[in-house]
C-alpha cells in the first residue's frame, strides 16, 4: 500500500470513529429526552444526522448499540470511580449523587426505562464486581448465603436505583439522599464486621458444646 492509500485508509478510519460517536453520543441524548421505553433508531439517526442505515453499518445490533452506549455514560457521564474498600462507597455514592444532579432525566431513565436498564447492564456488572471484591476481607467466615446478602445491600445502595427512589418517592435533596444511604451503608458494614469477628470466633472454638461435655465426663 502506498503512503497516499495509507493516508486515505487512515482518513477514512477517523471519519467512521467520528461517525460511530455520534451515533453513540446522539443515542444517549434521545435517552435523555424521550420518556419511551424503547428508543427508535429512526430517531438516533435523525438527531445523529446520518442516515438509518449508518447505524447499522457501524452497530450490526441494538444491543451492541446499548453496550456502546453504556460504555459512553461511564467514560463521560457518570465515570466510574474505583475503589478497594467498602468504606470507601458512602462518599463515593456522595460523588454520584452531585453527577446525577447534573444530569437528572439521564439518571432517570437509566434507573427506570428498559432502554436505560439496557445501556446499564454492563457497567453494573463491572461494579457489582468490585463491590463483591471490595467486600471479601469482611466476609471470610460468614456462610455463603450472608456473603451474598452484605454483597447485594452494598451494591444496591450504592446505586442509581437508590438516588431516584428518594428523590422522586420522598422528594430528598442529592444531599440527603447521601446522607441517608451513608447511614446505611456503615450500619450494614458495622453489622457485617461483627458477625464476621463472630463467625471466626465460632470456627476457632475447636470442639462442639456437645464433644467438649462428653469429654468432661472422662474420669481422670
Amino acid at each position: 500500500m502506498s503512503t497516499v492509500e495509507r493516508h486515505g485508509a487512515s482518513l477514512r478510519d477517523e471519519y467512521a470513529e467520528m461517525t460511530r460517536q455520534r451515533i453513540v453520543a446522539a443515542f444517549v441524548e434521545t435517552l435523555e429526552d424521550e420518556e419511551a421505553d424503547d428508543i427508535s433508531m429512526a430517531a438516533v439517526a435523525k438527531r445523529a444526522k446520518v442516515a438509518e442505515r449508518t447505524i447499522y453499518r457501524h452497530f450490526k445490533t441494538r444491543a451492541e448499540l446499548f453496550a456502546a452506549a453504556g460504555e459512553w455514560i461511564e467514560d463521560n457521564v457518570f465515570s466510574y470511580i474505583p475503589f478497594t474498600s467498602p468504606d470507601e462507597l458512602p462518599e463515593i455514592f456522595r460523588k454520584l449523587c452531585k453527577r446525577f444532579d447534573r444530569h437528572p432525566h439521564l439518571a432517570r431513565a437509566i434507573a427506570m426505562t428498559r432502554a436505560g436498564r439496557r445501556v446499564r447492564a454492563g457497567f453494573r456488572r463491572h461494579l457489582i464486581d468490585q463491590h463483591r471484591k471490595a467486600m471479601a476481607p469482611l466476609v471470610r467466615h460468614l456462610p455463603p448465603k450472608e456473603v451474598r446478602q452484605a454483597e447485594a445491600l452494598a451494591s444496591y445502595l450504592n446505586n442509581v436505583l437508590a438516588w431516584n427512589a428518594m428523590r422522586e418517592d420522598f422528594g430528598m435533596t442529592s444531599a440527603e439522599i447521601a446522607d441517608a444511604i451513608e447511614w446505611a451503608l456503615t450500619t450494614l458494614l458495622k453489622d457485617v464486621r461483627q458477625r464476621d469477628a463472630a463467625a471466626a470466633r465460632g470456627g476457632r472454638s475447636g470442639k462442639s458444646p456437645r464433644k467438649r461435655t462428653a469429654a468432661a465426663k472422662v474420669p481422670a
